[in-house]
């Protein structure tokens, strides 16, 4: 197990640190967050989901 440390608001950041426990190749290079190419956005827990 990896220990990285991790202060975004990303959907893998748990307690200062990161829960990804897998690696993909990464798909979205141009992701909005230059210092981690697997960043996801939480969602605000008062947002609402995108109707698609």
């Amino acid at each position: 197990m990896v220990n990285i440390n991790c202060s975004e608001q990303c959907i893998y950041e748990q307690n200062g640190k990161c829960t990804l426990n897998h690696v993909t190749p990464i798909l979205n290079i141009s992701s909005n967050n230059k210092n981690c190419g697997y960043f996801v956005k939480k969602k605000a827990y008062n947002e609402a989901p995108s109707k698609s």
